[in-house]
């Protein structure tokens, strides 16, 4: 808190120094030389200021050592809860793009997979309807591969498969 209060107290002086000051400049060419000179002041006093308050500010900061240990044990359950958090959105979108073509899907399930770089990619895509959406099966894969370029393989409830992917 003193070093706020120092930080204060030096602007305080400084403003007065630098508003006596500027009276007393005359108007003709040396008053740009003065202002030049009154702003390097202000700046050196300012930075003065504040290199000193910073001296007298401890920050804590959390032991780093501890997180880089606990994130490198932790990356591959990490991977699957990003994994999963993915597969669980892009199955809500799946299913609202469906429900606003009028297809009630009774579910989707997405595979997804991680590589190496960080990609995300759908690997299978399985759908599950009811014999009523069954004639809607060519607007199911088209609104499937167009948002996540995979063909879906389609179940419809009491038949064998309709579409395998390959």
């Amino acid at each position: 808190m003193s070093a706020v209060n120092n930080i204060g107290v030096t602007l305080c002086y400084i403003c007065v120094e630098v508003s006596i000051l500027s009276v007393m400049i005359p108007q003709k060419r040396t008053r740009k030389i003065m202002s030049f000179v009154i702003g390097l002041f202000l700046i050196a006093s300012l930075l003065g200021t504040f290199t000193e308050a910073s001296r007298d500010i401890k920050v804590n900061l959390p032991d780093v050592s501890q997180s880089i240990d606990s994130t490198a044990h932790n990356k591959d359950e990490y991977t699957d809860q990003v994994a999963q958090m993915t597969a669980d959105n892009l199955t809500q979108s799946m299913d609202e793009l469906l429900k606003n073509e009028g297809i009630n899907a009774q579910d989707i399930r997405l595979t997804l997979k991680i590589s190496e770089e960080g990609r995300i990619s759908v690997v299978r895509a399985v759908i599950y309807i009811d014999e009523a959406y069954a004639s809607r099966k060519v607007d199911i894969e088209s609104i499937i591969y167009r948002n996540l370029s995979k063909e879906p393989e389609i179940y419809v409830q009491g038949q064998e498969t309709i579409s395998t992917a390959e």
